[in-house]
């Protein structure tokens, strides 16, 4: 009994090394076809109704897809149009940072009696060190983005075969399982296609209401550039926890280098994207996203950073829904449901983050309360 299950662990853990290689050497390849699948259940319901109604299956899957890429696209050219009339002007940047260096330096000679000289070229090494670092980063951007180019252009096609052979892929899953498994079958895969294209759709809808939040609350701040930073918080935000962060540390991080007083205007940043995500994680994806996706935050960011290891930001994009999925798998597999309740929100509801619990708990606490 001992060695079978030796032998099951070794065998399994031999598989996930070998799938694990082949994600991380197949990265280019595996990266967009992944996202093709999760476009693919946010667009089949509206291919399914054209097809329902009479339509070709070929007809309606190009007008779909065209209607989709006009739409993407159009976004797309709005937000380059953005880009390119923004001029960074780091010659103004590199003078604010070293009035701020020579601020700095004059309280640590004033306060600690540190050397001058010495601090004055330590200081002008790590502002030159800096700028060239921003601006190689901006370059190395630019050419990340060519090099993809490939992998944007192969998305379409991805999801025009994945919604042509849905019917096939289902038919090869069944057969794969075999007769005693199919009811089974049938119900992942609605399970998965149901909860995909809610969330992906619900998704889309958050990313759309925080970019209008985030755009409104930098111009009425008065942040330069407050459109292009808010649509990438706002796409940013994808990313659970880590997003909001990122996005919301760009304009502080711009208004920091380029204003000569900016604490005000981060603290205003900060407030804004504060409540922003205080209104995301409370009333907007709960009402828009609902709870499909049950997952516990541990499970999520562990999900979060793995995908950054194997397939950097785009892994960190779909490692989300990609969870979701493994957790539908696994909830249907008797061997894999206790792993489907470990990455679960079941189990801990009475521990809880809820407003009015605390609020309640806190009053029986003071003795306010009678218990």
């Amino acid at each position: 009994m001992k060695n079978d299950i030796l032998l099951k662990t070794a065998l399994s853990l031999f598989i996930l090394s070998i799938v694990l290689v082949i994600a991380i050497l197949a990265k280019n390849v595996l990266v967009p076809f992944v996202i093709s699948v999760f476009i693919m259940y946010l667009l089949y319901p509206l291919v399914s109704k054209l097809e329902r109604n009479g339509v070709h299956r070929i007809i309606a899957i190009i007008l779909v897809l065209f209607v989709t890429v006009i739409v993407v696209g159009g976004i797309s050219v709005f937000v380059a149009v953005q880009v390119s009339n923004t001029s960074v002007d780091f010659s103004e940047i590199k003078q604010q940072l070293d009035t701020k260096a020579d601020d700095v330096q004059g309280f640590l000679a004033d306060k600690l009696g540190v050397n001058t000289s010495t601090m004055d070229h330590y200081l002008s090494q790590v502002s030159d060190n800096l700028l060239s670092f921003v601006e190689n980063k901006a370059g190395t951007l630019f050419s990340a983005t060519t090099t993809t180019l490939f992998q944007l252009f192969v998305l379409p096609v991805f999801v025009f075969f994945m919604l042509y052979y849905r019917t096939k892929v289902a038919y090869f899953i069944f057969r794969l399982v075999g007769r005693k498994h199919k009811t089974k079958a049938v119900h992942v895969l609605r399970q998965i296609s149901t909860v995909t294209a809610r969330y992906m759709a619900g998704l889309f809808i958050v990313v759309l209401i925080l970019a209008v939040l985030n755009v409104s609350g930098l111009l009425i701040i008065g942040v330069r550039y407050a459109i292009i930073f808010g649509i990438i918080a706002a796409v940013l935000n994808i990313i659970p926890y880590f997003g909001t962060f990122i996005g919301g540390s760009l304009p502080v991080l711009y208004v920091l280098l380029s204003e000569p007083d900016p604490f005000s205007t981060v603290l205003k940043i900060i407030i804004l994207f504060s409540a922003v995500q205080f209104l995301e994680n409370n009333l907007i994806t709960p009402n828009i996203v609902s709870n499909n996706i049950k997952l516990n935050p541990l499970a999520i960011i562990i999900s979060l950073l793995l995908g950054n290891l194997i397939w950097g930001m785009g892994g960190m994009l779909i490692a989300v829904p990609m969870l979701a999925i493994v957790k539908i798998i696994m909830h249907n597999v008797d061997d894999l449901k206790p792993f489907a309740y470990l990455i679960g929100t079941h189990g801990v509801e009475k521990h809880s983050i809820k407003i009015k619990p605390i609020w309640k708990s806190m009053r029986k606490f003071i003795g306010y309360e009678k218990k």
